[in-house]
């Protein structure tokens, strides 16, 4: 099928890569099961489900105006997550000289999260002007940059990173075990709830769906 992501025909496959998983080109994240790919020449392009149901424009909460698919983004900032945009990511861009510009996956983030410790849904929350002290993540308590999108509890005053609220693997099926080059034996899909281990690479914890190896003698956890 053809899709405004790329300029190649797209088939419907059920293949994944030799880790078991694979990273979607429109979004980045990690996914499982079915998607979309070329299989033009060379051509490594694949998309997961949810971004093959993306349009070419996109009206999002965030912005007033309607944002366009554009290809050419370098040197563009993401005006969610802040990161540098690559010349080869497709992006969601405001046509009114509005500087307004989204990576892919965050014009899909969730616009409400959970948290274990609020009763309320935490809602994507596009700008911050609370005190400088305020600006921490409730869960990982480090600091938050108030230029960056987060989730916000407005009844309890609970904020959290992006990640920190949806995890780093949201797409992933729990109880999967796939081989990892991280690690020398299989690891599975787990969510952490209460227990949050740090991750063996980053050293940062490992919120919502995680990799654990479930060998009696490793304590083997990566996002």
């Amino acid at each position: 099928m053809p899709h405004p992501f790329h300029k190649h025909l797209l088939t419907l496959s059920n293949s994944q890569h030799m880790f078991g998983y694979s990273c979607c080109n429109a979004c980045h994240r990690s996914y499982q099961g079915f998607s979309y790919r070329c299989y033009k020449g060379d051509c490594s392009f694949e998309i997961d489900i949810q971004c093959i149901l993306l349009s070419d424009t996109l009206k999002h909460p965030s912005h007033e105006h309607s944002l366009f698919i554009v290809h050419s983004n370098e040197g563009m900032i993401c005006n969610a997550c802040s990161v540098l945009r690559y010349p080869w990511h497709v992006a969601y861009r405001c046509m009114k000289r509005c500087d307004f510009i989204l990576d892919v996956g965050c014009a899909t983030l969730p616009l409400t999260a959970w948290y274990k410790y609020d009763r309320h849904p935490l809602t994507l929350t596009y700008s911050d002007d609370s005190e400088p002290s305020q600006h921490y993540c409730d869960l990982c308590e480090k600091e938050r940059n108030p230029n960056r999108w987060f989730y916000y509890c407005a009844d309890c005053d609970n904020s959290l990173h992006l990640n920190c609220a949806i995890g780093d693997l949201p797409y992933m099926k729990l109880g999967i075990r796939f081989n990892n080059y991280r690690h020398e034996h299989p690891l599975t899909v787990v969510k952490n709830i209460w227990n949050c281990p740090p991750c063996k690479v980053c050293g940062e914890i490992c919120n919502g769906q995680a990799l654990e190896c479930k060998e009696s003698e490793c304590k083997f956890f990566v996002h």
